[in-house]
């Protein structure tokens, strides 16, 4: 009570405090100098006036109407009977500047006297200090003891205003007794704090009458608690004994919670408090139960559902609710009862032992949220995770073990949407920091999407890379021992690199690069302190994922650490160091520690895949076909970071049809070393994406045989010899690599593997009689090329085609028609950033709308190339078709063909069979929006075939 009476006193007096000190250390103070500063004004003004006569007849001097004398006299007349003041005595005075008094209404004795000498009763020379005063800034106040008016025996303190006269070299003045302004200032200060102290009291009577009142009030609230308090702890006795968890709702609101709900939910009391229920009830519950606990009032009733706990986890329990009155509004009472089963502990750790006694496979439960922690792992996934038990893994977050950022960032979103991730290939970082590849297998445990998601998960340590990294290294050797490249430094190999200021706009850095024709910067600070790199890469991928504008800083999404290497570090080290980093731009240093430039991977590999001297040379020293199948291999693997690096597609394909075409040919020289020279000269044909020389990662073969027409009797033995040769290469194709076509468009097959007077035949009849099965036959064969033979069995085959189209050009509408009905695929309506659909798309489908539009086209106007870029670009040049156009089909070209091999590399990582189907899912957000992009612009392209044919639907 005591503490009380003090809060509602101190205010009161602490408010008549602030009153008395604001009137006497405030207003009055503040009123006294008012009164001065209007005393000061108006003896300025005063004597200006008095010094506004002299001036005037100063002028009179001037204009000859009195002599100066005549002047001076007039004005100290008129001036020495000015007089003011209430009792009409305050007067003026002028001096001039020896000093000597010219006119003295009161002290006649001084006048004519020099007044050099004279001082107050202090001693101040009061005459000295008005001239002193006028010569520093002609006007002035002096302060100063003078005679009470005429009365010369009473002398008292007087402030004067002086004013300087220059022409006469006069000084005037007027001044006022300290003591009127003192009588004035007691006066009105009396009167004002008169006025001050009856407020106060009747202040100060209010203040007491509320404290009087404020106290009563407080001695009935005390009195009231005390009763609330003991009849709330005889209240909380009884429910705290019970065993099963209450809870109070008001509004909706958790009032009251006892012990027990504390004990099951792992919420302290004051958690809870004021909090809603949902917020303790689990989203993995159905619809059903989540709306009804969601509203204000829980309708009576008894609930199975899931509880959630503040550590992670639920548990299940057994609810019922009722309704209260309490204070007349309505209220429920949440009985909870625990009846689950604790899910952590929801199988018997021996049972899974038993299980998976046999297999070197890593079991765990973990919960997959920003703590991300384990909830169960055996002994084979503590192994393989780097940890020595359970406690210590128990502690981690999962997603920390993942080294790419981009599959932590994938890992929810794919379980929300599909439920699980099975096989997925990652490298991880155990804790002795050192790397492993595992594969890696969830399935949610929860039924119901939900923030919280429980899997089990299985993971295997598969670390296969090593082999690849040490394949890549063979590779490497191989290049250092060619004539391609030997040992020499990064030096020989370095791009211009640029800085620019680590504050400036992603917006700002993307147009610098675009002037500058970059794909890297570093940012800096002050110009000298490199902090990090920025690579088209980094903003390809982290804008939009961190949903980032062009007017943020570049820094958000620069890459730091740099890592560095010195212009003397080798290629092979360079490239290791960004195989293993996972980087393609490598900062090169000289000896002086000075940044000279970049090393690029991407270039660097599309430097040398202009000479694949280092494997073509193997392939034709090979005598065994396994020899030349880990060629193969070795080429997949020489290829596989040309495509992560993001080389032309060009330049890919050249690469692997520069390679299949040399393995043909020295397959074909192999299978005659053994079964004997030809009786005829041949051709030895590619169709398909051989012919057309682009090859993915996944090619089947499509060739055949043209040789030159034999003698009657010669017939069966020439046709016997070059289908065992057919056989024989197709066979060995196979084993290598390049899978029988499924078509049996081949060499092997008797109908293509004919002399050249039966091809002519076929050609003959494909384009004369333009039927639809005589259209799917002839497609393919219009894209042959010799790989091995004589060139004039095919040239010759050539001439016939334009002869024969030209006669029946009506072949050429057959096959626009074909094409323009050939129906494309779409991607379904969706929002790309947040509901992207898994969708499964044949990108070798979409590759061949460009392709049929090249054939078609080319085939009219007697372009004999093969290649859809070289007929592109043909068809541009002589003026065929817009440069816009072809530029737009070479852009779809090119992204569909990048996204169709690295869509191969990825499945070759996943351990997937190759394909060309590809799901939409394993797209990023920026690749998915251009590819819907594309998809849209294929139709276009068919239009345009439509309307030059004057084609119909």
């Amino acid at each position: 009570m005591k503490r009380i009476h003090l809060k509602i006193m101190l205010p009161t007096v602490l408010s008549i405090l602030l009153f008395i000190i604001a009137i006497f250390f405030f207003i009055i103070p503040q009123f006294q100098e008012s009164i001065m500063d209007g005393k000061r004004e108006m003896i300025q003004e005063l004597t200006h006036s008095a010094w506004s006569i002299l001036s005037k007849y100063e002028a009179d001097e001037k204009d000859g109407l009195l002599t100066r004398e005549e002047a001076q006299k007039t004005a100290i007349s008129r001036i020495q009977y000015l007089r003011y003041g209430e009792e009409n005595k305050d007067y003026f005075w002028i001096t001039d500047m020896t000093p000597r008094m010219i006119m003295h209404p009161f002290r006649e004795d001084l006048n004519g006297k020099d007044l050099t000498e004279f001082k107050d009763p202090h001693g101040k020379k009061m005459f000295v200090a008005f001239v002193e005063t006028v010569k520093e800034k002609e006007h002035g106040f002096v302060d100063y003891m003078w005679q009470w008016k005429d009365d010369s025996l009473h002398i008292v303190p007087k402030l004067s205003y002086v004013k300087l006269f220059k022409p006469w070299g006069w000084v005037i003045g007027t001044g006022v007794y300290i003591e009127d302004v003192k009588k004035e200032i007691t006066a009105l200060t009396n009167r004002l704090l008169l006025i001050s102290f009856l407020i106060f009291f009747i202040i100060a009577a209010l203040l007491l009458y509320i404290v009087k009142q404020s106290l009563n009030i407080e001695k009935k609230r005390f009195t009231a608690e005390n009763e609330l308090r003991d009849s709330k702890e005889k209240y909380k006795t009884l429910v705290e004994a019970t065993t099963e968890g209450l809870i109070m709702l008001i509004d909706g609101r958790i009032s009251f919670a006892n012990h027990v709900i504390s004990r099951i939910t792992g919420f302290a009391n004051h958690e809870l408090i004021n909090n809603s229920l949902n917020e303790i009830i689990s989203k993995n519950n159905n619809g059903d139960i989540l709306e009804t606990f969601s509203k204000k009032i829980v309708k009576e009733g008894i609930y199975e559902l899931n509880m959630q706990k503040k550590k992670g986890g639920i548990i299940e329990v057994l609810v019922t609710s009722s309704l209260a009155s309490f204070n007349n509004n309505s209220v429920n009472i949440i009985i909870i009862k625990d009846v689950s089963i604790d899910t952590k502990q929801s199988y018997s750790n021996i049972d899974y032992q038993k299980l998976i006694s046999t297999l070197n496979l890593g079991f765990f439960k973990v919960r997959i949220d920003n703590a991300g922690k384990f909830i169960y792992a055996n002994e084979t996934a503590i192994r393989i995770l780097g940890y020595d038990s359970f406690t210590e893994l128990s502690g981690v977050n999962l997603l920390r073990f993942f080294v790419d950022t981009e599959d932590r960032k994938k890992l929810r979103k794919i379980l929300l949407t599909e439920g699980f991730i099975k096989n997925k290939i990652l490298k991880i970082q155990k804790k002795n920091r050192s790397f492993s590849i595992v594969a890696l297998s969830l399935v949610v445990f929860n039924e119901d999407t939900t923030n919280e998601l429980i899997c089990d998960g299985i993971v295997e340590d598969i670390t296969q890379k090593e082999e690849e990294l040490e394949r890549y290294k063979s590779i490497i050797v191989d290049l250092k021992t060619s004539s391609f490249i030997t040992e020499q430094s990064v030096k020989d190999y370095l791009t211009p690199i640029f800085s620019i200021d680590v504050d400036t706009s992603i917006g700002n850095c993307v147009s610098y690069m675009t002037n500058r024709k970059t794909d890297v910067l570093l940012l800096s600070k002050y110009q000298s302190d490199i902090l990090g790199i920025l690579t088209t890469s980094d903003i390809q991928k982290r804008v939009l994922a961190y949903d980032l504008k062009l007017n943020n800083p570049g820094y958000l999404i620069m890459s730091s650490p740099i890592i560095y290497v010195y212009d003397d570090c080798l290629i092979s080290d360079a490239i290791k160091i960004c195989l293993e980093k996972n980087i393609q731009h490598l900062v090169v240093k000289s000896i002086n520690n000075e940044i000279i430039g970049h090393f690029n991977t991407r270039e660097f590999f599309k430097t040398i895949s202009n000479s694949l001297s280092f494997l073509n040379i193997k392939v034709n020293d090979s005598f065994l076909k396994e020899e030349i199948k880990e060629y193969y291999k070795q080429l997949q693997l020489f290829v596989k970071p040309l495509i992560i690096s993001g080389i032309s597609t060009e330049t890919i394909t050249g690469i692997t049809s520069s390679f299949s075409d040399n393995v043909i040919r020295r397959v074909i020289d192999l299978t005659i070393q053994e079964i004997g020279p030809p009786p005829l000269q041949f051709a030895f044909i590619c169709l398909g994406s051989e012919g057309r020389k682009e090859e993915s990662l996944l090619t089947d073969q499509d060739n055949a045989i043209i040789y030159e027409n034999p003698k009657k009797e010669k017939e069966r033995e020439v046709g016997a010899y070059f289908l065992l040769l057919g056989e024989k290469v197709c066979s060995i194709l196979n084993e290598i690599g390049y899978s029988f076509c499924k078509g049996n468009v081949m060499a092997q097959n008797p109908q293509w593997n004919k002399p050249e007077s039966l091809w002519e035949d076929y050609f003959t009849n494909w384009i004369m009689t333009p039927e639809p099965k005589n259209l799917l036959d002839a497609t393919i064969f219009f894209d042959l090329r010799c790989v091995f033979g004589n060139e004039n069995l095919v040239t010759n085959l050539q001439s016939l085609l334009t002869e024969l189209i030209n006669k029946q050009s009506v072949f050429l509408y057959h096959m626009a028609q074909n094409a323009y009905i050939t129906k494309f695929q779409h991607l379904s309506a969706s929002s790309v950033l947040t509901d992207k659909p898994a969708e499964f798309i044949d990108l070798k489908g979409c590759l061949n709308h460009i392709i049929m539009f090249a054939r078609i086209y080319s085939l009219q106007h007697n372009i004999w190339k093969t290649n859809t870029v070289d007929r592109l670009t043909a068809l541009k040049n002589m003026q065929i078709i817009s440069e816009n156009t072809i530029n737009e089909m070479l852009f779809v070209y090119h992204f569909l063909m990048k996204l169709r091999l690295k869509n191969q590399v990825l499945q070759i990582e996943s351990n997937i069979s190759l394909s060309n189907i590809l799901n939409t899912k394993t797209l990023s957000d920026l690749e998915y929006s251009v590819f819907k992009r594309i998809l849209a612009q294929l139709p276009v392209f068919q239009n345009k075939i439509g309307l030059d044919f004057r084609l119909k639907n």
